[in-house]
């Protein structure tokens, strides 16, 4: 699982096995680390009496499988059935307990559209770009039942983690597709600026046409793509490059230096592309 984890309860001979990630669980700490490093991955079918079985069998904690086989005829929330596991078995502080229990709480009474699309919205915050485009685009190939302003956000923040990755033309179809369907104007302005963006000045003015887009407004895009273009950040760059042509007078000394600054962005770049 990439990492030493210690186990102080019984391994089971027979792993239980976790489909979401083709993943063999052998011991409840193995069980409450895949809990909390992929908590967001939950949802109710993680609640069954296989895995209560397998407890009370494998790891011979007859009774956790009691507690936990009474707690799904009760139908308790998810949140509280694996709290009982994490508190069970010990590896996590209950700080750290709490902190799963709570994210997890806010997955349920949603729809599963809407649960699926906070998954996406914490693989966004994780910068696991292409994990969250996946998971965005599996809800809207899908026949989830959903509202044009969920679909709308999701096209959104599709768009958002497209144009992340420098992927313009592609972030402006999904951001048309969300203002379509989600009629906010923050859709709009992303839409334009992905277009200035990718230079595609005709898409610009194709949108700013179709959609009435008033002067006013397209001024103020403008104007905030100007401002970062000119930003302070490009500008030293700018000097910055200037500077090492006058320091590295010979081309291949100057390439060498610029190759290590284009291989820094490449790192960058793969991390956000990782999956």
């Amino acid at each position: 699982m990439g990492e030493l984890i210690l186990c102080k309860r019984p391994i089971a001979a027979t792993p239980y096995f976790i489909d979401e990630l083709s993943l063999n669980i052998y011991s409840l700490e193995e069980l409450s680390y895949y809990v909390s490093h992929n908590v967001y991955l939950l949802n109710s079918s993680f609640a069954n009496t296989d895995l209560c079985r397998w407890i009370g069998k494998e790891l011979d904690m007859k009774d956790l499988e009691t507690e936990l086989m009474h707690l799904l005829q009760e139908n308790t929330p998810l949140h509280i059935f694996v709290g009982h596991i994490l508190t069970a078995c010990g590896y996590l502080t209950a700080s750290e307990i709490k902190q799963v229990m709570d994210v997890i709480a806010t997955f349920e009474n949603k729809s599963e559209a809407e649960c699926k699309k906070i998954r996406g919205d914490r693989l966004m915050e994780k910068q696991r770009l292409v994990d969250a485009i996946y998971e965005y685009e599996n809800i809207l190939d899908g026949d989830l039942p959903m509202d044009k302003q969920l679909e709308g956000n999701i096209q959104h923040n599709l768009g958002t983690a497209y144009s992340r990755l420098f992927f313009f033309r592609e972030a402006a179809i999904c951001f048309e597709k969300a203002y379509m369907a989600n009629h906010n104007s923050g859709s709009l302005r992303s839409l334009l600026y992905a277009y200035l963006c990718g230079g595609d000045s005709d898409g610009f003015e194709h949108a700013v046409t179709r959609f009435n887009v008033t002067e006013k407004d397209v001024a103020t895009v403008r104007s905030a793509v100007d401002e970062v273009m000119h930003s302070t950040a490009v500008t030293d760059f700018s000097d910055m490059v200037n500077q090492m042509r006058v320091d590295y007078r010979e081309p291949f000394a100057y390439m060498e230096q610029m190759q290590k600054i284009v291989g820094g962005w490449k790192q960058d770049y793969n991390r956000l592309c990782r999956i």
